[in-house]
């Protein structure tokens, strides 16, 4: 967010002024903030450390999330959201230096771009609205076979 060299060095000391906090915030708040964001690696929320980049890249490779892996990812997101909403707090209020700032800004993106992915996995195609739909197909093509095959033992008694 702040430019590199001489000024990025100079940046663990000045603090942020009003308007490049105002201008953090404003992007922070953005409806697409989180676009082109990277996830954290690992995040540590109440004393657990969670492999969260991880966590998305082999949740997007499942076609069909485990039932005790998509309640736990339920679970974290609304604690990766807390502390997203924190981090956005923490740069209203306090008085940061530019690399406080910046890292603060960098790790509540990357936590809203990590929410935004494990919530499209789990809703959308390979997620629980599929996983629905699966278990509907599965349930009705259970009931076809068992009619053919009662169909079946009544055709040979």
């Amino acid at each position: 967010m702040f430019p590199g060299g001489k000024e990025m060095e100079n940046a663990d000391m000045e603090f942020i002024t009003e308007p490049e906090r105002k201008k953090l915030l404003w992007s922070l708040r953005s409806d697409f903030a989180w676009a082109g964001k990277k996830i954290p690696e690992n995040v540590e929320i109440e004393g657990k450390e969670y492999r969260l980049r991880d966590m998305v890249r082999e949740l997007g490779e499942k076609e069909f999330p485990e039932p005790e892996e998509a309640a736990e990812i339920r679970a974290i997101l609304p604690k990766l959201e807390a502390r997203a909403k924190a981090n956005e707090e923490l740069l209203e209020t306090e008085e940061l230096t530019k690399a406080e700032a910046s890292e603060l800004y960098e790790e509540a993106v990357g936590l809203l771009r990590a929410v935004m992915e494990l919530k499209d996995k789990l809703g959308g195609k390979g997620g629980e609205a599929s996983a629905e739909e699966f278990k509907r197909m599965l349930t009705a093509q259970k009931v076809a076979d068992e009619k053919r095959w009662q169909q079946f033992i009544k055709s040979i008694k």
